[in-house]
């Protein structure tokens, strides 16, 4: 039975700056609106998304592309617990790059 949003797994938790590379502090934002590291629930809200939301979002990641690669490609991509932040980029990034 699908859930409608939002459903509490599917939202994305409050992101602590201080865990977040400052170049990236710019894009916290999307990736509490858009970093659901569930497929399904995320794909959902992106099928929401109008032509201006859908615009304005791929654009502001596009332009931190080589920041979000040097972080999200970087020692953190190793680590056995990787950080709720870590997790929302990573997802947000996925919803981005499926647009």
């Amino acid at each position: 039975m699908p859930y409608e949003l939002p459903h509490p797994e599917a939202a994305v938790p409050k992101l602590d700056p201080n865990q977040i590379p400052t170049s990236l502090h710019s894009l916290i934002y999307y990736a509490e609106l858009y970093g659901i590291s569930d497929d399904g629930y995320r794909q959902q809200v992106l099928d929401a998304l109008n032509d201006v939301e859908r615009d304005e979002f791929t654009v502001s990641v596009a332009l931190f592309d080589e920041q979000l690669d040097a972080w999200l490609a970087g020692p953190d991509a190793d680590s056995l617990r990787p950080t709720k932040e870590y997790i929302a980029f990573s997802a947000m990034r996925m919803a981005a790059d499926t647009l």
